[in-house]
């Protein structure tokens, strides 16, 4: 598997970015009433890291929901660390999730890593913080990012391994055009846009 990083002439892609999957976690099957917190091994699409490695989803149990209109989302320290995996297709990509410090847990037990196929995803690297009085909710965003094959996707908790960790949710990613076809794409319209020129001039002449 090969990942490469795009470069800065791609910052217009996200106006042409179409989502290929987004994750909330809010009708998973056997997941947690209000209060509540439940373990499972599939969730939304992401399959957990084994046994005895399982997805906890929580429900407003410490701190307050993510701001998407729902309750339920992700602590990535069930019993001990762990972790959450679905397979992407080649592409390119930009992913984006939301991201909370468990309250009152300090920051060296909040990590999250994300992995393609076992290597850092870089940005973000690792995200963590010092969980306050309640839930701080941020965006994290990566760079635009391509796997020439089906690849791994790995979201895993980061430090102390002792049931309690960062939380995430709204996971989602987009697919953004490859360089080659934002070159296509930017040619036609030099192409295009000659065309006219040439004929508006004609037509300008003819009415001299």
């Amino acid at each position: 598997m090969t990942v490469a990083a795009l470069a800065s002439t791609a910052v217009i892609a996200p106006a042409h970015a179409a989502i290929v999957f987004q994750s909330t976690f809010e009708n998973v099957a056997g997941g947690p009433g209000a209060g509540q917190y439940t373990f499972v091994q599939e969730a939304d699409g992401w399959t957990a890291g084994g046994p005895n490695n399982p997805i906890e989803l929580q429900n407003n149990v410490a701190g307050a929901p993510a701001p998407n209109g729902g309750n339920v989302f992700v602590e990535l320290d069930s019993s001990r660390n762990s972790s959450m995996s679905r397979v992407i297709g080649a592409g390119t990509y930009q992913l984006s999730f939301l991201y909370s410090a468990r309250p009152g847990v300090a920051a060296g037990s909040n990590g999250i890593e994300v992995f393609l196929d076992g290597v850092l995803l870089d940005p973000p690297g690792t995200t963590d913080a010092a969980g306050g009085s309640t839930t701080n909710w941020v965006n994290v965003t990566s760079g635009y990012f391509t796997v020439d094959q089906d690849t791994t996707l790995t979201f895993a908790a980061a430090g102390a391994s002792e049931s309690l960790g960062g939380y995430v949710d709204n996971i989602t990613l987009s697919a953004v055009p490859e360089p080659a076809s934002w070159a296509m794409m930017i040619s036609g319209f030099g192409l295009v846009g000659g065309a006219m020129r040439r004929r508006t001039v004609r037509t300008a002449v003819s009415f001299a």
